[in-house]
């Protein structure tokens, strides 16, 4: 599948009172890979900014607001070619292994042992289609600190959920798998599916939507869980509340 896709991300954080000493790590620009290519990047920051790629590859801006503010605003825009017949096979062993958000507990083992399959391929398809069907879209009912295990004790959660839960699986059955956050057409907001490592080159499957991903989708970023990925963290000094705005198109 061949593509060209337009996206633009848009951040707004607005403090209850102002802040200072404010140092930020963002992703928001797409990951440059063999089937995604960058045509187009662009990026308005609220301040300086420099540009840097983290452990796993992923592009990364970051930096210091000294002075005291009350909002912090973030534009990132361009045009990304993708073509998905080309095949990602960087591979890392880190990815077969357990991570703070993806440890397995006698339940998700044997759950996940359950629904193996003949082929790596008839695994992901088994898993990825019985946790969409076992774990039910429900928002503001985990936290980004969530874990696999707590996530399907109670059978409920968002993307980033079930993409914990089949992440664990899949390793569960030996086969490596990682997080993937980034921007999908008709969202407006930051979306999170699963990469599977198989038959030499990894393998996109969305466990929200039960499909392999194919079009009208921009990876942003990917790690082991949530947790290595974030797209906006930070930290500063005040007591303040802070309100974050996002909004995402992909055309």
């Amino acid at each position: 599948m061949h593509e060209v896709l337009d996206f633009e991300y848009k951040s707004l954080s607005e403090f209850s009172s102002p802040v200072c000493s404010h140092s930020f790590l963002l992703r928001c620009a797409p990951e440059n890979v063999i089937n995604q290519r960058i045509e187009i990047s662009e990026a308005e920051f609220f301040s300086p900014f420099q540009s840097s790629v983290d452990g796993f590859g992923n592009s990364t801006v970051f930096g210091l607001i000294k002075d005291y503010h009350n909002s912090f605003s973030v534009v990132s825009s361009g045009r990304v070619e993708i073509d998905n017949s080309q095949k990602n096979r960087t591979f890392s062993p880190v990815f077969k292994y357990p991570s703070p958000l993806t440890m397995p507990n006698e339940e998700l083992t044997d759950f996940a042992k359950t629904f193996a399959g003949n082929t790596a391929e008839q695994t992901l398809k088994n898993l990825g289609a019985v946790v969409n069907d076992k774990i039910v879209y429900k928002p503001a009912v985990t936290k980004n600190s969530t874990t696999s295990a707590e996530v399907f004790a109670q059978k409920c959660g968002v993307c980033q959920d079930l993409s914990h839960v089949l992440i664990t699986c899949l390793r569960i059955n030996g086969i490596a798998a990682r997080y993937v956050s980034g921007y999908v057409k008709g969202l407006k907001l930051s979306h999170a599916w699963t990469e599977a490592f198989y038959d030499g080159c990894w393998h996109a499957f969305d466990a929200t939507e039960n499909i392999f991903v194919t079009s009208g989708y921009i990876k942003i970023a990917h790690g082991r869980d949530a947790s290595d990925c974030p797209l906006n963290r930070g930290i500063y000094y005040g007591n303040a509340v802070e309100k974050v705005e996002i909004e995402i198109e992909v055309k």
